[in-house]
């Protein structure tokens, strides 16, 4: 426990800047933005006497709001190039994350209920209600209740596209890349695969 006159104003914030997939969907390490790997702790302490809410908050934020956060609390203007935005203000409508290039890409649009995670490769598509599916077991994209729902999602996510993977969309609708097989390689790791980013290493016996 910490005492003395430096922590009465001092902020703590815990976080990290990735979780592991810990076998999760048959798959390891990082990189997918599934919850295993891009849900992670965010736990803020401020000093005692501040008038701010306490409790547990499940509103979207990505690590880029962290910066901008800890400015608007100190009293400093956020830069205008700043990307994220403070949590103390209005909150996310969605949060956007990318990993990787080309064919090895995937993209995720997440609104705060449901999630759209896009793999350019064969143009494929999963769409996840995290309410009634935590752990993202039921994909909904194919599902004529959820049609909207990915509708709003794949505009958000076209919106948010540059660069080369504007060329994933062609008439205001998604098109992606041609499809190719993605063998697993001889590791748990299954980097070979789809919206992975690193090549198999040699197999070992």
């Amino acid at each position: 426990r910490f005492h003395g006159p430096t922590f009465k104003n001092t902020w703590f914030l815990f976080t990290a800047d990735h979780g592991d997939m810990q076998g999760d969907h048959y798959l390891m390490r990082k990189t997918y933005a599934y919850e295993g790997s891009a849900r992670i702790p965010f736990v803020v302490k401020y000093p005692r006497g501040m008038d701010l809410p306490t409790g547990t908050f499940e509103d979207v934020v990505g690590l880029q709001d962290v910066m901008p956060t800890l400015l608007d609390l100190a009293g400093i203007d956020v830069p205008e190039t700043v990307e994220g935005r403070s949590m103390v203000g209005e909150k996310r409508e969605f949060l956007y994350g990318e990993h990787g290039e080309e064919k090895r890409a995937n993209r995720m649009m997440h609104d705060g209920r449901h999630k759209l995670i896009y793999y350019p490769a064969g143009n494929c598509v999963q769409l996840f209600d995290l309410e009634e599916d935590p752990a993202e077991l039921r994909d909904l994209s194919g599902k004529a209740d959820y049609a909207a729902v990915r509708e709003r999602l794949e505009n958000w996510l076209i919106g948010e596209l540059y660069g080369g993977d504007e060329a994933w969309v062609r008439d205001g609708k998604m098109v992606g890349l041609p499809d190719e097989e993605f063998p697993s390689g001889g590791n748990r790791g299954l980097s070979g695969q789809r919206g992975g980013h690193w090549p198999p290493p040699p197999y070992q016996t």
